[in-house]
């Protein structure tokens, strides 16, 4: 150190580390250029910053290719649908493996509880259940018609299978890991806990392009996550998910049996 800044340091001033303009000795923040002083400060910001940058890779990525195939009628074909399908789940794996070290541990069931599981599962059920009823009555109400997935897949020969595959399993297990495995572990180190499950919640209500579906999504994402974090694994959310999905499949396939 030179004898200009130990003077600076006794007189309560130092050197801005990027533009060595005289700042208090306590500063964090130089007040000529902004720059960060603390080394253990800039490498948290950048931290933070290539996290977000990651954060809105992975999101723009999966907005796109659901606005894609919403929005395009060019694109609502089965073929498209199970491209599609398959992007996802390879956008999901792809970023939940690049910092593998840390995302393995979330594939681990520990403390596996049957009795948890079930308790899980049927409030799932349950839940999606309640939705149903609600989502036909409020699409009467609004548009005066019903919505239904399986009409898509049933003019194949396994139409039930399809309609299980890529409405129940694919979702449960690509969407949790995509949204309860990268994205809220890249937000526990960009925010706090709490805003960590609100934000990877929204985000994952809202890439399902459906206004009205905000009404449950938010809750049953924001769930998900809390379980998530409190059980600390992926397979608890994995069940959860399937289940809710596989019971709006049942409830769809028992509904158009009748109507046979």
């Amino acid at each position: 150190m030179s004898s200009i800044e130990e003077l600076a340091v006794l007189d309560g001033q130092k050197g801005c580390s990027n533009c060595g303009g005289s700042i208090p000795a306590e500063s964090r923040f130089c007040k000529y250029c902004g720059s960060i002083q603390n080394t253990v400060d800039v490498l948290l910001s950048e931290n933070k910053w290539a996290n977000t940058k990651q954060v809105a890779f992975f999101f723009v990525f999966d907005a796109v290719i659901c606005c894609v195939a919403n929005f395009i009628d060019d694109f609502k074909t089965f073929a498209w649908s199970v491209t599609f399908t398959a992007l996802l789940a390879i956008v999901a794996v792809t970023f939940f493996c690049d910092n593998w070290s840390v995302n393995k541990t979330l594939l681990v069931w520990r403390n596996f509880s049957l009795p948890k599981l079930l308790g899980y599962c049927s409030l799932a059920a349950l839940a999606s259940i309640i939705v149903h009823f609600f989502a036909t009555w409020l699409n009467r109400s609004l548009f005066s018609e019903e919505f239904y997935y399986y009409p898509f897949y049933s003019k194949y020969s396994y139409g039930k299978e399809l309609l299980i595959l890529f409405v129940a399993v694919m979702p449960a297990v690509f969407e949790e890991i995509g949204y309860r495995g990268f994205l809220l572990q890249k937000l526990l180190s960009i925010v706090d806990k709490k805003q960590a499950i609100f934000i990877s919640a929204f985000l994952f209500a809202i890439i399902h392009i459906s206004f009205i579906s905000l009404v449950w999504l938010i809750p049953f994402a924001l769930a998900l996550a809390y379980i998530r974090l409190k059980e600390d694994t992926l397979w608890y959310g994995i069940c959860i998910h399937f289940t809710f999905n596989f019971t709006a499949c049942i409830i769809e396939l028992m509904a158009f049996n009748h109507s046979l």
